[in-house]
């Protein structure tokens, strides 16, 4: 490696249960464009690379999607008494151990974070990355590390860290340990132009991208504004590039969006992003882990959807409560989301090929509202998407959690586990949420069942 060499690592997942739903660790990733455009080199170990450090021949899926390899481990203590096995995700300690012996020693390692109840992952990567590397420094960013930054200080003890947007931040702060000097009044603090570094990835079935940074809207459950304090879309024409380079270059024809708004300002952001696609006659296959705004969703867009070769649709509702769709900042009533399944089956669509998010386990929801919403959307024939609520700090719903005793500014994070919180809330029992998603799993067997798609498109996160 030369003087200047960086090593990027996605590190484990470390929880009750997790899934690929065609992820890629995109913060990271535009760190290393944009680092490599200022004469660092890269090198990315993605842990959760599944098609690097796993068979992925048996997938029950041939699109990106599948299940991450878990290795058991003991759950911390805080954790004990909860009846699931803890796990970590992704590559084995061997495979991980055998990458790191094989590689000469990096000037710097940047680690980066996201959920933050998975930090136990980040702790063991960083261990096993001390062990190799015990005099190189080690910078932690993301988004566990933006939310909680004394907390991962204090568990991960990294060398550095850094919170908020990374790349600006990165490239001064290693010019700072390689005493390189720059004007940075002239350098943006980042730039989602152009294609990502894909080749930094040994195979890909899959890629991840992100049209957008931020969310208009301000959800009393969601962080999304207080990690992107703007909501800034990229420019269609450089959306469409993107797509088809990677398309291109890397053989790649399963993308996954990963905006929070992907349909924000429609007529001048996904409408022109999918003509475009079409105009370019490349068959490729659109994914939507992230929830879709509904009352965005017109015949015009629901056409264009179709023509563009969109295969995963979810929607996002939330609830079918006036009360809690007007915490999620109004983006959607029951009426536009039925007028969004009609408009998408009219263009195509099998109404059992589209699935919608619920919330379960906001404080104050009842089970009674949790019920109707699942009937209100299996009524319409769609797959229902239960999503425990997780309590994130600096939100609205936080501080309603706080305020009831579900949680403290104090507590461990691993206690906002979407798997463990439903045994701290009170509104709820643990029986509740058991029986929430039975109802919603028979619901959604009906409608599978009725061959306007294979049973296989479950993805099993039900």
């Amino acid at each position: 490696m030369s003087d200047r060499s960086l090593l990027l690592i996605n590190p484990w997942i470390a929880d009750f249960t997790a899934f690929d739903l065609w992820s890629k660790p995109l913060g990271l990733l535009y760190i290393a464009k944009f680092l490599q455009n200022y004469g660092y080199e890269i090198e990315l170990l993605d842990l959760m690379d599944r098609q690097r450090w796993q068979d992925t021949s048996n997938d029950k899926f041939n699109d990106g999607r599948g299940k991450y390899r878990k290795t058991v481990i003991p759950k911390p203590p805080v954790l004990a008494r909860y009846p699931r096995r803890f796990g970590l995700y992704g590559a084995s300690r061997e495979q991980f151990s055998d990458a790191l012996s094989n590689m000469a020693r990096p000037n710097a390692i940047l680690v980066t974070s996201l959920i933050a109840y998975w930090y136990p992952g980040v702790a063991a990567t960083v261990e096993i990355l001390r062990r190799y590397f015990p005099e190189t420094p080690l910078i932690l960013g993301g988004i566990y590390a933006s939310l909680y930054p004394e907390h991962a200080r204090n568990s991960i003890q990294p060398d550095f860290l850094i919170t908020g947007y990374g790349e600006k931040k990165t490239l001064q702060l290693v010019d700072q340990l390689f005493g390189i000097e720059r004007d940075y009044d002239v350098i943006p603090d980042y730039n989602d132009n152009g294609i990502l570094p894909w080749h930094l990835y040994p195979k890909l079935k899959s890629v991840a991208v992100l049209t957008s940074r931020g969310c208009p809207n301000r959800c009393t459950y969601c962080a999304t504004y207080l990690l992107n304090k703007k909501f800034v879309q990229r420019r269609p024409e450089d959306v469409i590039s993107e797509i088809i380079s990677t398309y291109n270059q890397f053989n790649v024809e399963n993308f996954a969006f990963y905006d929070d708004a992907l349909f924000a300002h429609r007529d001048r952001h996904i409408i022109p992003i999918l003509k475009g696609i079409i105009s370019a006659g490349v068959k490729i296959n659109l994914h939507s882990p992230n929830g879709l705004f509904a009352r965005e969703i017109n015949s015009e867009l629901a056409e264009l959807m179709f023509a563009a070769g969109f295969k995963t649709v979810r929607l996002s509702l939330e609830s079918t409560s006036s009360q809690i769709q007007k915490s999620s900042s109004n983006k959607v009533n029951n009426a536009n989301y039925t007028d969004a399944v009609n408009n998408l089956a009219k263009a195509g669509f099998a109404r059992n090929s589209l699935e919608t998010y619920l919330i379960m386990g906001l404080p104050g929801q009842t089970r009674q509202q949790i019920i109707d919403s699942i009937n209100f959307v299996a009524d319409q024939g769609v797959i229902v998407k239960l999503a425990s609520f997780s309590p994130i700090p600096g939100t609205t719903e936080w501080e309603r959690a706080r305020a009831l005793g579900y949680v403290s500014d104090d507590q461990d994070p691993l206690m906002t586990d979407a798997t463990i919180f439903p045994f701290l809330s009170r509104n709820l029992s643990y029986e509740d949420y058991l029986a929430l998603r039975q109802v919603a799993n028979e619901r959604n067997a009906e409608n599978r069942s009725n061959n306007q798609i294979s049973n296989e498109a479950s993805d099993g996160t039900d």
